[in-house]
């Protein structure tokens, strides 16, 4: 499986199967986009991340993204990871494992989370 990388106010988590391609956006979010903010719980940005992510560059529209455990945030330097069940406007469905990570570690802070998830089978 490849895996789908997002960086910027987001994390993303890295998929426990290796697949043949590695797809990879890089997106710096300046400011405060309406999902992020100091109280938004570091799950549900995941989870927004990957629906915009698989409907937007894999053309694979999404309807819901549902991820546990609800990690609210990171340690830092730590990563979490989770399970997330992805349900496309077809009524197909698939499991990603993913990870938030919380890059500010060592002399480096100021960091935006990191998020890696299983993308999805081909079609």
């Amino acid at each position: 499986m490849r895996m789908a990388l997002l960086r910027g106010h987001h994390r993303a988590g890295r998929p426990s199967r290796r697949g043949a391609g590695l797809l990879a956006l890089a997106a710096v979010v300046v400011g405060g986009a309406a999902a992020c903010g100091p109280n938004t719980d570091a799950y549900f940005e995941l989870q927004n991340a990957m629906k915009s992510h698989i409907t937007n560059v894999d053309h694979r529209p999404v309807s819901s993204v549902s991820c546990t455990p609800h990690v609210h945030d990171t340690m830092r330097g730590d990563t979490a990871h989770l399970q997330c069940l992805v349900t496309f406007t077809d009524g197909t469905s698939y499991t990603a494992n993913a990870e938030i990570e919380n890059q500010n570690s060592g002399g480096r802070h100021n960091m935006p989370d990191l998020y890696r998830w299983d993308a999805p089978p081909p079609k």
